[in-house]
């Protein structure tokens, strides 16, 4: 299953990409609210999946009108990020020193990647897709001391793929899943690399059920085999708007828990993964930018 959608295609992404970059920042911010404001109106498949993925986010004692206002607010925000994004690498803004609005690297995340790395045993980035993940990550791959490889969608659908092409032009090494990019990301993890994936994103493709806010959703699980089977450090990270620029903020890196059982060690640490990831989605929930239905 491709992921399916607007960005999913190459005419409209490249459409919209043309607009973020020629219009100015208050053009772009009214772009955003437009849209938002059409989806809202029309409902389409994606205003169904974002409402469900929130109400799950929000708890079942969210109003009806609360969660629609909190869907705007996730079109809305989603529609400025996919701005700024399409702006700065439009506009040939490609360093982390030029990005408007900026992004930060907040100290103690840039102390818990640097004691990790400095174990030497490699440090898995788990991230999930909150607030400006794309420029977010873009800058991130700016910020580490060592060349950053990310795992990205397998097969990509076209409009993807000018995502990929806009993440390697800010610097990223954005590699597609596949066995021998898998094969790539464990080698490097073994000689004290760094690698990055999102964990969050129903793919249709190995997806597995897991618990996820109290209830049963079908996400990607592959992943956690790759810690267990190099023994890296995991550390999970996100990203976050707040007074006028882009945070990436992390916690403290994971050990994997060894039970004796291979098929309980990936239950386990899955679900000590998924449960840090649902700590930062909780944080700014109109910031979870998952376009995709979660909870089938």
């Amino acid at each position: 299953m491709k992921p399916k959608g607007f960005f999913a295609r190459g005419g409209p992404t490249r459409f919209a990409f043309q607009l973020g970059k020629y219009s100015p920042p208050r053009g772009g911010r009214l772009l955003a609210g437009l849209a938002a404001r059409i989806l809202v109106t029309l409902k389409p498949t994606i205003y169904d999946n974002v409402y469900d993925n929130q109400r799950h986010v929000l708890g079942p004692e969210v109003s009806d009108a609360e969660l629609r206002r909190q869907v705007y607010r996730v079109f809305l925000n989603a529609g400025r990020a996919y701005y700024e994004l399409f702006h700065n690498v439009g506009r040939g803004r490609l360093r982390v020193n030029e990005f408007t609005p900026p992004v930060r690297l907040l100290p103690e995340a840039a102390t818990y990647i640097q004691e990790a790395l400095d174990y030497g045993r490699g440090v898995f980035l788990i991230g999930c897709h909150t607030a400006n993940f794309d420029l977010s990550g873009m800058a991130l791959s700016q910020f580490l001391s060592v060349p950053m490889q990310v795992l990205s969608l397998a097969d990509p659908p076209a409009g993807y793929d000018l995502f990929n092409d806009l993440r390697k032009q800010g610097g990223a090494m954005v590699t597609p899943i596949t066995p021998a990019t898998l094969r790539e990301a464990m080698r490097r993890l073994q000689s004290g690399g760094i690698v990055i994936t999102g964990v969050d994103r129903p793919t249709g493709q190995g997806d597995q059920p897991v618990e996820f806010f109290g209830a049963t959703a079908h996400l990607p699980t592959g992943y956690i085999r790759i810690p267990l089977r190099t023994d890296c450090l995991v550390i999970i990270m996100a990203s976050f708007y707040e007074d006028g620029a882009y945070h990436l903020t992390a916690n403290p890196s994971l050990e994997m828990v060894r039970t004796g059982d291979r098929a309980q060690d990936v239950i386990v640490n899955l679900q000590r993964v998924l449960a840090q990831v649902e700590e930062f989605i909780r944080r700014y929930p109109d910031q979870w930018m998952m376009f995709e239905r979660v909870w089938k």
